[in-house]
């Protein structure tokens, strides 16, 4: 759609659009005459949650992103139907109460029926009660619902208060601040305030009864870890830890010993071997002799073997048999002596017999050594063995006790991390809610707010203004009606040879409009008479210039203007000498029958002689009506339900138009709707060329479409298309 047209369509309806942004402010000023002042009242409150030079209680990080939900959560409670509710039933007491209230019913309102049945006392009580426990009215129990008519018959009520109450964050501080505005510069202070104070209770109830759940359920877990710590503990006692690992240390000290002592026995019986085998020696290099201290011999065996046995007794209890080792150290003393006496000097004759026996003696002793370090190894080796034994047991055990003791160790840690938690729970929930400091107490405002009736009124005519204008864009884009020539080539294409603008020829001779011999006093009129005359002419120059002389004129609908088109046409070709015939051949709308005072004569004319064309010319010549200065003349029609081939004769005038060109510069026929009638069809075959009429009010439908496609299937025979009734208004004409 061009911008030029819109221009256009807006600046032939400017009026409208004026008179209705002035009608829709005026309207604004009626409405906002009786506008009542309004007075805000500011509070503000730091909420600590962003400051850092507070003293901490907790070991809590700042971050941006929590502090913005913190003040989010913050103002969506405060402006919460809980705590306005509460603000409601302040205000409603204070009214009820006090000798200044800060609203007052009219006379009709307390005249209300539900006024009446309003018991003051008890709804007061009922009030304070709901304030009391920080519950709300509901509207499913009829007296609780009766109470909430009347807080919304004070405006009171939620959504009123709420639309008054704006509640924000200070950008980039740490504060909310809390505006209301009301009619009353008092109730405007002290909603301001009551609501900071109610929120607060609020929010340590709620807080409280959360921070209560978390808390116990904290102290639950702390619990449960006790007990199964406790349990670890005890677990860990009955397997006496500390002393398996003390004995086993004992016992590794006493093998170590042991060892050390069996590597000495080991090498006293190796000493005492080689010593035997020395003895051995000397004694087969020895002349055996009669054995006078036999006897004695056999007593220090015997006490020999006594002590050792008394020895090893010891060692097999362990070392620790005092009674054993007394019985040791005696028979070691008695052995001593005997051994003594026996060795004691004898006489010369008996030296040699004396060492033999000497020898043996030795012999003797180092046996029983022998047998009793053997018995010692022995004994030593099963001790260490056992021990042995004893530490590998207690190594098993210890590795039961080790992993009792990384349990107890876990479960000691898990119960540190759930008493942390607890006390952390506890350090918040009593400090997080003291972080509210009330700032800014809210004051009565002096002055009220600054009008916004100017600011309305304005926004109502502009909008009015906006509106109208959109309403004719609207209008203008949902007309597919050609009004221009640009519309025209987008929607229909054909070749377009004029424009011609509208005129209204009510009380009008077209003759004289073409002649220019109307005296117009009107200087819009006379300029639009101007512009239709020249226009015909640019029409007639477009005939003139096709060299086509018989023209029939046909549309797609009825009411194109083919009828005074074909009057102009013929009178402005008068006007430069030019003959002209018009035949109606509108049988459906014979309007130039009538208009030309025509002779209805088109179909009853027959040729008797079709071959002599003088015969033929005078035949039409006394049919002919003369409309005017001897060079228009017309042939008029009777009309009726029917087409030329069906009507006219087999001899018609419309076989003969190409001789009739002889005697008459141009033959103009006029064809009914092609949408309606097929007579255009039949016509165009015995024309030189045909002219399309298209009105600029009409709008191009899928009929119209289909009778454009026969335009265009005519070729060279199709001369143009004429745009018909154009609005000046509608076109840049300079």
């Amino acid at each position: 759609m061009d911008f030029v047209y819109l221009l256009r369509v807006l600046l032939k309806r400017k009026w409208i659009i004026l008179v209705t942004g002035f009608i829709a402010a005026g309207v604004a000023y009626f409405f906002t005459r009786n506008e009542p002042k309004r007075y805000r009242s500011t509070a503000q409150v730091s909420t600590g949650f962003t400051v850092s030079d507070e003293i901490k209680v907790n070991s809590e990080n700042f971050s941006v992103y929590e502090a913005d939900t913190k003040f989010n959560n913050a103002i969506i409670t405060t402006t919460s139907p809980s705590v306005v509710s509460l603000v409601a039933y302040n205000l409603i007491l204070h009214d009820l109460e006090s000798d200044r209230p800060f609203r007052q019913l009219n006379e009709k309102q307390k005249e209300s029926q539900l006024y009446k049945e309003i018991d003051k006392v008890k709804a007061r009580q009922v009030f304070k009660n709901k304030l009391d426990s920080m519950s709300v009215l509901t509207s499913y129990k009829p007296e609780e619902k009766k109470l909430l008519e009347f807080l919304n018959m004070y405006a009171y009520s939620h959504k009123s208060i709420g639309a008054a109450l704006s509640v924000y964050r200070v950008q980039r501080t740490d504060y909310m601040q809390i505006d209301f505005v009301s009619e009353n510069p008092e109730l405007s202070a002290f909603v301001v305030n009551t609501v900071f104070q109610q929120f607060l209770r609020y929010y340590k109830s709620v807080r409280s009864t959360k921070s209560q759940e978390s808390i116990d359920t904290l102290r639950s877990l702390m619990d449960k870890k006790k007990q199964e710590l406790d349990l670890k503990n005890l677990l860990l006692r009955g397997e006496n830890a500390m002393d398996v690992g003390l004995e086993s240390t004992s016992n590794l000290e006493l093998i170590s010993s042991l060892e050390r002592t069996l590597i000495d026995e080991k090498s006293k019986q190796a000493a005492y071997l080689s010593a035997l085998r020395k003895i051995n020696q000397r004694l087969n290099n020895t002349t055996p002799t009669a054995n006078t201290g036999i006897n004695e011999n056999d007593e220090l065996l015997i006490l020999r073997k006594q002590m050792n046995d008394a020895y090893a007794a010891y060692l097999s209890s362990g070392s620790t048999d005092k009674e054993l080792y007394d019985k040791y150290n005696k028979l070691k003393v008695e052995y001593q002596k005997k051994y003594l006496s026996s060795t004691m000097p004898q006489s010369s004759s008996n030296n040699s017999s004396n060492d033999r026996n000497e020898l043996l003696q030795q012999k003797s002793d180092i046996e029983i050594d022998i047998q009793t370090s053997g018995a010692n190894i022995e004994a030593i080796q099963q001790k260490i063995n056992r021990l042995k034994g004893i530490v590998i047991s207690d190594a098993s055990k210890g590795a039961s006790v080790e992993t009792l003791m990384k349990e107890a160790d876990q479960a000691n840690k898990e119960y540190l991390a759930a008493k942390e938690r607890y006390s952390e729970a506890i350090d918040i929930s009593t400090s997080s809610v003291n972080n509210f400091r009330q700032v800014q107490f809210g004051q009565p405002a002096i002055d009220p707010e600054p009008s916004k009736r100017k600011l309305i009124i304005g926004m109502a005519g502009i909008g009015a203004v906006i509106t109208t204008i959109l309403i004719f864009v609207l209008l203008a884009y949902l007309d597919s009606s050609v009004k221009t020539p640009g519309i025209f080539a987008r929607a229909v294409n054909l070749k377009l040879i004029s424009m011609v603008n509208f005129m209204n020829l009510k009380n009008k001779n077209i003759q004289d409009i073409i002649r220019g011999a109307d005296n117009m006093d009107n200087i819009k009129d006379k300029q639009r008479h101007n512009i239709f005359r020249e226009s015909i002419r640019k029409l007639r120059y477009e005939i003139e210039k096709s060299g086509k002389k018989s023209i029939l004129f046909a549309s797609t609908k009825k009411g194109q203007g083919k009828t005074t088109l074909i009057q102009a046409l013929s009178f402005s070709l008068s006007q430069s000498k030019k003959k002209v015939l018009i035949i109606d051949t509108n049988f459906c709308n014979n309007d130039l029958t009538l208009q030309l005072n025509a002779k209805p004569i088109l179909e009853k004319i027959s040729l008797d002689n079709p071959d002599n064309s003088d015969i033929i010319l005078e035949q039409i010549k006394l049919a002919c009506t003369d409309t005017g200065q001897g060079l228009v003349f017309a042939i008029g029609s009777e009309g009726g339900d029917y087409t030329p081939s069906e009507i006219l004769p087999k001899q018609n005038i419309l076989h003969h138009l190409k001789q009739l060109t002889g005697d008459f510069d141009y033959i103009f026929l006029e064809g009914p709707p092609l949408n309606d009638f097929s007579d255009s069809k039949e016509l165009s075959l015995y024309v030189e060329g045909v002219i399309a009429v298209f009105s600029s009010n009409d709008m191009i439908r899928q009929i119209d479409k289909e009778s454009i496609q026969f335009f265009k299937e005519l070729d060279n025979k199709f001369i143009g298309a004429v745009l018909n009734m154009v609005d000046l208004r509608n076109i840049n004409i300079a």
